[in-house]
């Protein structure tokens, strides 16, 4: 299926990006209202999860020992949450919005536009999405785990399908998990390939061009191979860490160097901003139904976090045995969705600063391409030239780990949920970037985002699923272990 997609998109591309399009209107058009219900019930889960006293079961038992450090657990799992990601929005998302506010209920350009832009960005990058992985995460985990079932979606839901998942149903179940993940990881590879492709183009004057992204995503994936061949204790874990370094000190250089007072005021007016509107933008009940706005940014944001899930989840399930629900919650969504605030308030805090003071128009820059959003911005900082000889490095580092940790996934759920997928699975997987060059061929980053919503249309229904069936697992085991106890 996968070969036949790539085929038919090199072949006739037009005909790809004009299906995806309209596969994506009737998708919005149906489920567009249901994501932003169905994402905050399972952040209402997984918080009662970590605060009822199953939040205190471990994953594989209760003599289970972490495989990983702390430092380098959440390294990983933020690498694979965000990484390009982060890159990618945090300049240009708040100056998108500033351009063309939420709902259309201000100003472009204003004060209000630039307040209502950050809290969004907050609400699109904090607890919501988190929590959505952290169902996955938790559910796979106690089914592979304790129950000794393998790393697969289909396992997780034995309890509520029954024999179902040893069939036909399974088999799809998993089919539709493996095209999610393959659909979410290109989207994401192909916007941080057009980011690094026009960070070139800006610093060292390489053309823009389809043929100069290929010629990135074939080069980074022939690392990311080599990468995957090492296993997931050294390659991944060590890419992870120097992301999780080098972030943090382009993070700093950002919060010094740019405008410190303006970053600080836009983290307090957020995040204010944010607590006060969080139950309607959860709701998405603060505009009319049916505006623009809404049915562009909130399915995609949604959507593409829901078809990371079994890709993301899965892989922090993996890295997670020997922790507890209540700190996988806790890892998952409180301590991603902090970095999320201060990078956002940071980078997006900085590009509003410049843009609203008038010393270079960014907003602009982005509107007319996203990916130049984070070079337009370094541009106006001191010693720019050092940052963006590490930013550009860092761009590809990041790539590599999206990619070399998708490969994983992807060999575990096609090898029956294998804990160390065969090396020449994982070889094989590693090229789903493919995937991504014959979308960014076919339509670009419009392309991208349409895969994207509809790759996750039907993981929303087994994220559901995935709920009625952790719940029943965990009570189950509690009360026997209640029984034994008292026996």
């Amino acid at each position: 299926m996968s070969i036949a997609f790539v085929t038919f998109g090199l072949v006739f591309p037009a005909v790809l990006i004009d299906s995806l399009a309209a596969i994506r209107e009737a998708v919005v058009g149906t489920l567009g209202p249901v994501y932003p219900v169905t994402v905050s019930q399972l952040l209402v889960f997984v918080v009662v999860l970590a605060l009822v006293p199953v939040g205190r079961k471990r994953l594989g038992g209760p003599d289970a020992k972490p495989e990983f450090g702390a430092i380098s657990w959440v390294a990983m799992l933020m690498s694979a949450g965000v990484g390009l990601s982060f890159l990618f929005w945090g300049e240009a998302e708040p100056l998108i919005h500033l351009a063309a506010p939420p709902y259309g209920a201000t100003d472009p350009g204003s004060e209000e536009a630039a307040r209502a832009g950050m809290r969004y960005s907050y609400l699109f990058w904090g607890p919501h999405a988190w929590g959505i992985f952290a169902v996955v995460a938790i559910a796979i985990g106690y089914a592979a785990f304790n129950r000794g079932s393998g790393m697969l979606v289909s396992a997780a839901l034995r309890p509520l399908l029954g024999r179902l998942v040893d069939g036909w149903l399974g088999n799809v179940i998993d089919t539709l998990a493996v095209l999610a993940i393959l659909f979410g990881v290109a989207t994401s590879l192909g916007l941080g390939t057009g980011e690094l492709n026009a960070g070139l183009a800006d610093q060292f004057g390489i053309a823009d061009s389809y043929g100069v992204k290929i010629t990135i995503i074939v080069a980074l994936m022939t690392f990311a191979t080599i990468s995957a061949m090492t296993g997931l204790g050294r390659g991944i874990r060590i890419l992870s860490l120097a992301n999780v370094a080098v972030c943090g000190l382009l993070l700093a250089y950002a919060f010094v160097t740019g405008p410190t007072a303006s970053i600080l005021s836009t983290l307090g007016t957020g995040v204010a901003d944010y607590v006060r509107a969080f139950v309607p933008m959860s709701l998405a009940s603060e505009g009319a139904t049916g505006d623009a706005w809404t049915g562009e940014w909130i399915p995609f944001f949604w959507a593409w976090w829901i078809g990371w899930a079994p890709f993301v989840g899965a892989f922090i399930a993996r890295i997670s045995r020997g922790r507890t629900i209540r700190s996988v919650v806790v890892a998952v969504v409180l301590v991603p969705s902090l970095v999320s605030v201060v990078w956002f308030s940071v980078f997006g805090g900085t590009s509003l600063g410049r843009e609203l003071s008038g010393a270079v128009s960014v907003s602009g820059v982005a509107a007319e391409a996203e990916s130049v959003a984070t070079f337009a911005v370094f541009d106006t900082l001191p010693l720019t030239g050092l940052a963006l000889v590490i930013l550009v490095p860092m761009l590809a580092l990041l790539f590599i780990t999206s990619a070399d940790s998708a490969s994983f996934m992807l060999g575990s759920a096609t090898t029956g949920g294998s804990l160390k997928p065969p090396r020449p699975v994982r070889m094989m997987w590693s090229f789903a970037a493919a995937f991504a060059a014959v979308l960014l061929l076919s339509g670009g980053s419009d392309s991208l985002r349409d895969a994207a919503v509809i790759a996750a249309a039907p993981f929303t229904v087994i994220l559901v699923g995935l709920c009625l069936s952790l719940v029943p697992m965990l009570w189950r085991d509690r009360a026997g272990a209640v029984r034994k106890s008292s026996g």
